[in-house]
């Protein structure tokens, strides 16, 4: 039995900072997974996992083919061939195939021989179909991989890769990831992708990767195959990528050339090193120039490996603070044919907004004029127009223009920067109630407003700021003082309940969550039974069981499609529960 998980911890954009557990083993997404080639290791398995790198990437075609190296495997298994105790993941020479025109093995061949060597993730024998192929040749050779797809699935008794084919089709991409979305698989790469960046056509590999995920369920990691260039992680998880891998640490190394978080240079270009990595901190370039050749190129492989890795790491630490965007934008800068993919990534609104979460840890920058197409401004001005038609008076705002006068201490209002100041002006007493009730409009959606009606609202005796919202002495909300949201009371969600039709920010849990749930303990995936698509990643949300009855409220993680799909990992955060009289 394969032990397979997915969960998502934290997010923004479409980015995912998540737990991916196989066979005992576990990393942390986003990650890479350096190509490790047994004939050539420049920096051994034993050293990557070392510096941090638990998932590595190696051929499972190369190992097949050599008489030696496929002896062991087969005897004493890949992960004592390799000496590596992380998760290996597999290629089956589709790469190969793609690049040289053919190779010599079956479908059920390489797969049965993946088995046989224990690869903790495997790879069926797709077909690698290039950019710009006629469609006629796109569409045949994805009718092979789909069935290939299909043997694999019969067979499998391993973790595998189902990869997303289809060239430059964008609707044979989305097709593709329909079908083996529908297949039981646990990771799905985006394939044939390497001519893309090599020709730095970022543009096109955005439309590739978004169509492909379009089509994909949510519950699965995706994986970037041949994707290992620093510059491009931070676009490529603002898309929805998990997984990378790329050989690009040695085949860089080996040509002297030395990456940076914003491309690449050449030793010779270089004085001073901009890195303070082991590598650089202790060597000049003028030493490095100076080493034998084979010295060198390690060196700098192991250069390559630190950058790589700690990209990522500052790609995860902008996934939880809220500032992936603020990341992309500036690496974006770093060539044109980059900052064009950024720009056609904001065209997907409606894929980003469905990702975005509702509220973030850290103030709204407007760093350039990209930013203020990012999915969480959009939002903010969709909504703010629409509670401006009931709470009228206006005010302006240096970023947003016209907003409701109302909203002026909720996010991204209040907590934004741009070149003014926008003056946050306290609420008086009379006042705090129509705060209130626009906020819960702006949150909850029309008519959530008349949840609020006759509520009282306290005032924080240090800061003057709305507090507490009750009613007759019953909690109906708490204000929250960094984004200027409502943190809902048990007396508050019942109040919206009877507002809000069924199944409108609703979470329903099977009869297994119900009693956890009432104590106030998380909802996990697996026992969610519906939601309302229109919920988003970090809304507050009503929890309730298949009659509509109120169970507890909460925050989500997901959004309303994901909380249908995903099957494990937490789902809602719950903040209070209902207690059974």
């Amino acid at each position: 039995m394969v032990e397979f998980r997915f969960e998502v911890r934290a997010r923004d954009a479409a980015g995912r900072l998540g737990k991916l557990v196989i066979n005992g083993r576990k990393i942390e997404t986003p990650a890479i997974m350096p190509v490790v080639n047994p004939r050539q290791l420049i920096v051994t398995p034993g050293e990557l996992k070392e510096m941090g790198f638990g998932i590595i990437i190696t051929n499972s075609y190369i190992i097949y083919k050599d008489e030696n190296l496929r002896k062991e495997a087969l005897e004493r298994g890949i992960h004592e061939l390799l000496d590596y105790d992380g998760i290996i993941e597999v290629d089956s020479g589709s790469f190969q195939l793609m690049r040289y025109g053919g190779i010599d093995v079956t479908n059920r061949e390489i797969i049965e021989f993946q088995h046989k060597i224990g690869v903790d993730i495997g790879t069926f024998l797709d077909i690698p179909t290039i950019p710009d192929a006629p469609r006629e040749k796109a569409e045949a050779e994805l009718k092979i991989t789909l069935e290939r797809a299909k043997e694999a699935e019969e067979i499998k008794e391993i973790a595998m890769n189902a990869t997303v084919q289809g060239s430059t089709h964008l609707d044979l991409r989305r097709y593709a990831a329909q079908k083996l979305s529908e297949m039981n698989f646990e990771i799905h790469p985006i394939g044939a992708v390497v001519p893309l960046m090599e020709a730095y056509r970022y543009r096109e590999l955005v439309d590739v990767v978004v169509n492909s995920k379009m089509g994909l369920k949510p519950d699965r990691p995706v994986h970037l195959f041949g994707a290992g260039h620093p510059m491009i992680f931070a676009l490529a998880v603002a898309m929805g990528v998990d997984l990378f891998d790329s050989a690009s640490y040695a085949l860089y190394a080996k040509d002297d050339r030395y990456l940076t978080p914003e491309g690449t240079k050449k030793l010779d270009e270089l004085e001073y090193f901009p890195c303070s990595c082991p590598i650089c901190s202790r060597h000049t370039p003028r030493e490095l120039r100076e080493m034998p050749k084979e010295e060198r190129t390690r060196l700098l492989a192991l250069h390559n490996l630190w950058i790589i890795r700690e990209e990522l790491n500052r790609v995860k630490q902008a996934i939880k603070e809220g500032t992936l965007w603020e990341l992309v934008d500036e690496r974006a800068r770093s060539h044109p044919k980059m900052f064009a993919a950024y720009n056609r990534l904001l065209e997907y609104r409606e894929y980003l907004e469905e990702n975005e979460p509702v509220t973030k840890g850290s103030a709204l920058f407007k760093i350039s004029e990209e930013s203020m197409r990012w999915p969480i401004v959009l939002r903010a001005k969709k909504r703010a127009q629409r509670v401006g038609k009931k709470f009228g008076e206006k005010i302006e705002h240096p970023l947003f223009g016209e907003i409701p006068k109302y909203l002026g201490l909720t996010f991204p209002f209040a907590q934004s920067e741009g070149e003014e100041d926008f003056g946050i002006s306290k609420p008086s007493g009379k006042e705090a109630l129509t705060y209130i009730k626009a906020i819960a409009e702006y949150q909850f959606g029309e008519g959530a407003s008349r949840a609020f009606e006759n509520a009282l609202v306290e005032l924080s005796r240090k800061t003057g700021m709305p507090r507490q919202i009750k009613v007759n002495g019953k909690h109906l909300a708490t204000f929250r003082a960094f984004d200027g949201f409502l943190t809902l009371g048990i007396e508050g969600a019942k109040r919206l309940m009877d507002i809000l039709e069924y199944p409108r920010m609703r979470v329903v849990v099977n009869e297994d969550a119900e009693p956890f749930v009432r104590r106030g303990k998380s909802v996990f995936a697996k026992f969610v039974v519906d939601a309302d698509e229109g919920i988003r990643p970090y809304d507050e949300v009503l929890i309730v069981n298949k009659e509509d009855e109120l169970l507890g409220t909460g925050q989500t993680l997901l959004n309303g499609r994901e909380l249908k799909i995903f099957k494990q990992g937490m789902a809602v955060k719950v903040r209070k529960g209902v207690e059974r009289l």
